[in-house]
């Protein structure tokens, strides 16, 4: 579920940053931005796909190596985490006013990838 988020989170900036650039096609950076958003939204739902086998796994098993394999694919999501908001970072000021709620939801959503990966995370260590 954190995974998606952070789909669903580099989505909304994604938009704000698309709809920016229609007003000002020359900003270089948006689109750096635009294709960074875009490949941590596919690196997203492909964690989302190992985290989803890595929990598998560490129902079916519980043992240390499915805890650890549930940890790295945590990590991982948190990673992406952390580059989305550096990334929304460096084109915040230049957005449209009028995409500034996607923005929000941006960081809505990741602030909701992060508590799901911190309880999941707390969880998994847990278990250990």
């Amino acid at each position: 579920a954190g995974a998606v988020a952070v789909a669903l989170a580099a989505a909304c900036a994604s938009k704000a940053v698309s709809v920016t650039l229609k007003h000002r096609p020359e900003e270089l950076e948006l689109r750096s931005a635009l294709a960074s958003f875009a490949r941590i939204a596919r690196l997203a739902l492909a964690d989302a796909d190992r985290d989803s086998a890595a929990f598998e796994e560490f129902i079916r098993d519980k043992n240390s190596s499915a805890v650890d394999r549930l940890v790295c694919e945590g990590e991982n999501v948190a990673r992406l985490i952390a580059a989305l908001a550096t990334a929304i970072e460096e084109v915040e000021a230049r957005i449209r006013p009028n995409m500034t709620g996607d923005l929000v939801a941006a960081k809505a959503l990741m602030s909701a990838a992060r508590r799901i990966q911190q309880r999941n995370e707390g969880e998994a260590l847990h278990a250990r």
